[in-house]
């Protein structure tokens, strides 16, 4: 899934609940930077760009309850401009390739909180290790923090660039369930409707739905185009579907 950025303090409230609510694949809590180690804020950064997007919500103390980093606090006297240079320093020195994180402030509880969203990114987001820039890691984010990929990994995300950029693109139309209209028109589609929905959130799979009956599972690099059309989405396929009375395959040419 993909995320929404912190904008405003209404934004904070709505998902960060003190004393409950744990870091996750879209947020993580920093009570303030740390530049005697300028690669931690780097990791985070192209954790959320290599995963799913996500926020750096910085002034936010934290503490442990049952094994789980949770918003424990606002802490006071951060100070936003001083962030923002510290960002903008460490994502031209070490990160490739290069990313947008703006760095926005507001209000909670009368505490500045700085927060710097991170858009997903297609290619692939590297953290430099040493000077010489010949030491790389490439980070991704999950539930429980941050993790590294190993070399199969990497490898496989630069070989699948395509997908991931069809993945994100279904992702900013359709983040749920919505109606579509397949082209081509699949064989016997005389009065049908089709749903697109979302397979246990992966950037793998989904399915198209036949008037909430019949369903097919397709990989996302089944698509070839996605745009808004007069009545709703439009899904052009690479391939042509036949659906019969209770089944629905992809057509033999």
């Amino acid at each position: 899934m993909l995320y929404k950025p912190f904008k405003t303090e209404q934004d904070f409230e709505n998902l960060i609940h003190m004393g409950e609510t744990p870091e996750g694949i879209h947020w993580d809590y920093k009570q303030a930077l740390n530049p005697k180690e300028p690669a931690d804020i780097a990791i985070d950064l192209a954790a959320f760009a290599n995963t799913y997007g996500g926020t750096l919500l910085i002034g936010v103390a934290e503490k442990k309850i049952n094994g789980l980093k949770v918003a424990s606090d606002i802490v006071p006297n951060v100070d936003a401009e001083a962030i923002k240079k510290f960002v903008n320093v460490r994502i031209q020195e070490i990160l490739s390739s290069k990313i947008e994180a703006p760095v926005l402030q507001f209000n909670v509880s009368n505490k500045l909180v700085v927060a710097i969203n991170v858009e997903p990114s297609v290619n692939l987001v590297g953290v430099c290790l040493d000077r010489d820039r010949r030491s790389f890691c490439f980070p991704y984010r999950t539930e429980y923090g941050n993790q590294y990929m190993s070399f199969e990994e990497i490898e496989k995300r630069m070989v699948d660039n395509k997908s991931r950029t069809m993945y994100l693109k279904l992702k900013k139309y359709i983040p749920g369930r919505s109606k579509v209209i397949i082209y081509p028109t699949p064989m016997g589609n005389a009065q049908t409707e089709w749903s697109f929905e979302w397979i246990d959130e992966t950037e793998n799979e989904f399915k198209l739905i036949c008037n909430d009956v019949l369903s097919i599972r397709l990989p996302v690099s089944a698509v070839d185009e996605i745009w808004n059309g007069n009545v709703c989405l439009c899904l052009k396929l690479k391939f042509q579907l036949r659906k019969g009375f209770n089944f629905i395959d992809i057509k033999d040419f």
